[in-house]
């Protein structure tokens, strides 16, 4: 099973990040490989191929976990790129989160899912991908539109709950399910 730790997100935030990538579709001034609206997602952990004592463990590390963790709210802000506007491989909108709450839980998280066996996380950016560079081909226009788009503002989301979501690759994309839902207080 190829698995991830995510946080869903509202129709109406990806029908405004579907409108985002349709700004930047409409520049052609590259190509992409955009998140189809329905994957799109905030992913706090990417655990890859794992068996199921492996998720069996994860599932317990999640459960433990939020127990100390309320609902609150985010807001989806800025749009950046990976690595730098120079050479932009992945294009994706950040996050405002007044508490670092969303840091905070992904350290947590991190810290216990290390205990069995993953990979820390170096220098988590929360972000939501929008799409995948493939080839630039008028790299001035791609920056100015970035930049114009720097400060857009997707909208708030409430964060209710967690989900671990399966991802099955297939050659039309990517297929994700819902294996489990961890509710916040």
């Amino acid at each position: 099973m190829r698995e991830f730790l995510a946080i869903e997100i509202e129709e109406y935030l990806k029908n405004n990040i579907q409108k985002t990538q349709e700004t930047i579709k409409n520049t052609d001034s590259c190509k992409i490989n955009y998140v189809k609206t329905e994957n799109i997602h905030l992913t706090l952990k990417f655990f890859g191929e794992i068996n199921d004592k492996q998720e069996k463990q994860i599932i317990k590390i999640i459960e433990k976990t939020i127990e100390n963790y309320k609902q609150y709210t985010i807001k989806l802000a800025k749009i950046g790129t990976f690595p730098n506007i120079n050479r932009p491989r992945v294009i994706w909108t950040g996050i405002k989160d007044k508490h670092n709450i969303t840091i905070n839980l992904i350290k947590e998280l991190d810290n216990e899912f290390n205990k069995i066996g993953f990979k820390k996380e170096k220098n988590y950016v929360p972000h939501i991908t929008i799409g995948r560079v493939k080839e630039i081909h008028n790299k001035q226009l791609l920056t100015d539109t970035l930049k114009e788009l720097k400060n857009e503002y997707i909208g708030k989301l409430e964060i209710k709950s967690l989900s671990l979501k399966e991802s099955q690759l297939t050659p039309d994309g990517p297929i994700y399910t819902t294996k489990r839902e961890f509710k916040l207080r």
